[in-house]
């Protein structure tokens, strides 16, 4: 029998589902489309409603955590003042000159004058300090030679005999807060007796009662033991705060207790030097209250947003649906072969543009067969006279070597040796490696070289040293010429004396240096700055010379920080009359880098 209900109730969804299913499948477009809007609507206001509590209940608990936080910081301040006051005129009456000298004299039992004396100087002493700090009520001493010194504002208990004994510096019992401190003789350290200082409990009281808190709050201070130094009233001093309050014994922690019913946030603080530390606990309700009263007026605000949601639905409804109608009937004729349909639209909403596109769609769909053709024939003709204005490499290099061959057969070798340079660099600059030797460099290098010596002849003189170890390393290919440009466009156009320039290539340990310097006119501090400009853009902006831009030499720069980092790079020296050096720093490669690494280490 029960395993029959059991199948039944689990049944039950799934036909409720079924049900649900086949009479929304029944309902009308616009019954289907006012569901839809309702469910949209109750999900997101219930939601956000939820979502909105869940958020400020929490963010109400950090605030009020943050608060305890800051209040038991404050108020442990307080506490530690007072303690160290207690904890200074401890030290100030042991460490008192008259103080160790009185109790380190020794009379003869039968002088009692002398005894007297001593006992009404050490009291008078006590006296002094105990009405100079306002959180001590009473000094006891109890001496080595088994007398007792004490003296008191108030008519108070003297402390039990077992507290001489206690180990502890502070003690909590009896509502009574004591300092014990054994007092020790400067000279020799020679015991002269115990301390015990009866400090008022309704110092710590009056610092706790000032805590202006809600009447559930409740604050406390224990000491290192456990027990309560201050509470509620005076007469908790020295209880068990266990006995009290049911939360665990733990450095600076929140926890969420249940106590008498009610669920309270306790905070308990950090220890002060003396081991003592602060308890606050305040009711959930306390910072939940604010957020409940939001919560009404949120169901308020719901209930009056479904009605009116509700009245707006139904009406947008039937004039959202009424064009969807018309579009429909006019897509099920133009699905059956009505190519001369087309849908009336009124109106400039998404209906309308949807039904504007329908028309304009069976217009395109008229033409979309010979506007496909036509394209297909452009597309061709474009094709052909694409393939028609390529030029191959290969022939234009075969090219130069002719014109290289035909200019020597005439006798025109300068010519010749000019065409032969300019088609090794064609071939070095349309080569598809990206790093080169040394070697392969130095030797594009001098076929530039060739080049413009045919435009500036003796004006021009380039020499190259260069580590012979160093040859067979690689380096980004075209480095050094467009840093060669720069130095005789720089260097070479305006001197009118013949020009050197120097091309060293040298390394330091791991570090290649590559070195381009020249003895031409210099270059002032301004167009130093624009051939380093890291922005392209204004590099394309800034005409240094001639038309001649910094492009050239800021990507020089940018593909050495690319591949070794930015603490490689460029380095441009140069005065007014005095040349200019560019040094050119790198890592030494033996082979080419892997550069999916983000830079070569080496």
């Amino acid at each position: 029998m029960l395993k029959k209900m059991t199948q039944g109730l689990t049944a039950m969804p799934k036909q409720v589902s079924g049900w649900l299913r086949k009479k929304v499948q029944g309902f009308s477009f616009s019954k289907k489309l006012i569901l839809i809007y309702l469910a949209v609507i109750l999900v997101s206001v219930i939601g956000s409603s939820l979502l909105s509590y869940v958020f400020s209940a929490g963010s109400m608990r950090e605030k009020t955590c943050d608060y305890l936080k800051n209040l038991a910081s404050v108020t442990m301040s307080k506490v530690e003042l007072s303690v160290e006051n207690v904890e200074n005129t401890a030290f100030y009456i042991s460490g008192n000159e008259q103080m160790q000298s009185l109790l380190y004299q020794n009379f003869d039992e039968d002088d009692r004058i002398s005894r007297y004396q001593q006992y009404d100087d050490v009291c008078d002493l006590l006296s002094y300090y105990v009405f100079l700090s306002q959180e001590i009520a009473s000094i006891y001493i109890n001496a080595t030679d088994g007398q007792n010194y004490s003296y008191t504002k108030f008519n108070r208990v003297p402390p039990d005999e077992e507290l001489w004994n206690e180990e502890r510096e502070w003690i909590c019992t009896d509502g009574h807060i004591y300092l014990r401190r054994e007092m020790y003789r400067f000279e020799d350290q020679t015991l002269l007796g115990t301390m015990l200082i009866d400090v008022q409990p309704t110092v710590f009281y009056d610092i706790v009662k000032d805590i202006s808190y809600d009447a559930g709050s409740i604050v406390y201070i224990t000491d290192q033991e456990g027990s309560i130094v201050s509470g509620q009233n005076t007469e908790m001093t020295g209880q068990a705060f266990s006995d009290v309050l049911p939360v665990r014994d733990a450095d600076e922690m929140f926890e969420t207790v249940i106590m008498d019913g009610s669920r309270y946030v306790f905070y308990t603080g950090c220890e002060i030097a003396n081991g003592w530390r602060l308890v606050l606990a305040v009711p959930e309700s306390y910072f939940l209250s604010d957020i409940q009263k939001l919560q009404i007026h949120m169901a308020i605000l719901l209930t009056v947003t479904c009605l009116l949601a509700i009245g707006l639905v139904v009406a947008a409804g039937k004039g959202i649906t009424r064009p969807i109608t018309s579009l429909s009937d006019a897509m099920k004729r133009f699905g059956q072969g009505d190519f001369e349909v087309s849908c009336e639209a009124e109106g400039e909403d998404e209906i309308a543009v949807l039904a504007n596109s329908f028309n304009q769609m069976v217009n395109d769909i008229r033409t979309l067969i010979d506007e496909a053709y036509e394209q297909e024939m452009m597309q061709q003709e474009i094709e052909m006279k694409s393939l028609q204005m390529q030029i191959n490499p290969h022939f234009l290099y075969n090219t130069l070597d002719t014109i290289n061959w035909i200019a020597r057969m005439n006798g025109v070798d300068q010519i010749g040796d000019l065409t032969y340079s300019l088609g090794n660099l064609m071939r070095y600059s349309l080569s598809k490696k990206d790093f080169v030797t040394i070697d392969e460099e130095l030797k594009n290098l001098r076929d530039y070289v060739e080049i413009q010596n045919v435009r500036y002849g003796d004006r021009m003189t380039v020499s190259y040293e260069a580590d012979p170890e160093l040859l067979d390393t690689y380096v980004p290919k075209l480095l050094l010429q467009p840093i060669l440009e720069n130095a005789i466009i720089h260097g070479v156009e305006d001197k009118i004396e013949p020009a050197l320039i120097q091309i060293r290539i040298y390394h330091e340990e791991d570090d290649l240096y590559m070195v381009v310097e020249d003895d031409g006119v210099g270059m002032p501090q301004e167009a130093i700055e624009g051939l380093l400009d890291l922005h392209p853009a204004n590099s394309m902006k800034k005409t240094i010379r001639r038309g001649h831009t910094s492009i050239g030499v800021n990507n020089v720069n940018r593909r050495i920080q690319k591949v070794f980092g930015p603490s490689c790079g460029l380095q441009i020296q140069s005065q007014l009359g005095s040349g200019t050096k560019v040094t050119l720093r790198m890592r030494i490669l033996r082979q080419p880098p892997d550069m999916r690494l983000e830079y070569y280490s080496g």
